[in-house]
């Protein structure tokens, strides 16, 4: 066999071995980017009795994922969050919640929060989970955006069925961050005016 032939072979064969090894790092790589959305049921509150069985209920900002925990059992998320407003209970500058779900493994019908984002949220003190213990569960949650909210936890019944709260009506009248934001629900939602809410949260107390 010629020396020149010898040589396009092992040419051929690097390109082959080359090609194969990038295909297979890409299939990893793809596979360390897959996204697994999980559907489960939860028990749903109405507004009453999220206030009545929360522990706190207050506005707070989204400051990013703590750890991600739950791996041998339901995956769900730790955010540390900071408190703008406390409308029950008492709370730290600062606090931790606990998210269903993971960036990975998100709920379907529950986005992740992202940091920057704002929520009034009625919260109980998580017990159950050594993991967890300090932080905060979530048995209802509003998305803020100026003056108006949208809930981001499915309900039986919608907010302003319980409540004399005004809603929004027409998609023109909804700020940039809440048209987005209802974009990502699977499910049919209402924007609220925050006010309203507030004030019927804290006539509660």
């Amino acid at each position: 066999m010629r020396k020149g032939t010898i040589l396009g072979l092992i040419a051929a064969l690097t390109i082959v071995s080359s090609a194969a090894g990038t295909k297979m790092y890409l299939d990893a790589k793809q596979e360390d980017n897959m996204q697994c959305v999980i559907h489960a049921s939860r028990e749903s509150y109405t507004l009453d009795e999220s206030i009545e069985e929360a522990d706190a209920v207050a506005e707070i900002q989204i400051d990013g994922i703590v750890k991600e925990v739950g791996s041998d059992g339901f995956p769900q998320t730790v955010h540390k969050a900071k408190v703008l407003n406390v409308y029950k209970g008492n709370l730290e500058e600062e606090i931790e919640v606990l998210q269903d779900g993971t960036v990975k493994m998100p709920i379907s019908d529950n986005p992740i929060f992202e940091k920057g984002e704002k929520y009034i949220l009625a919260m109980k003190k998580a017990t159950a989970n050594p993991e967890c213990k300090g932080t905060y569960w979530i048995l209802k949650e509003y998305f803020v955006s100026g003056n108006q909210v949208i809930e981001t936890l499915p309900a039986d019944g919608l907010t302003s069925e319980e409540e004399d709260i005004k809603t929004y009506e027409s998609r023109r009248s909804w700020n940039k961050a809440m048209v987005e934001k209802e974009a990502e629900l699977p499910y049919d939602s209402e924007i609220i005016n925050k006010s309203e809410l507030v004030e019927v949260i804290e006539g509660k107390e």
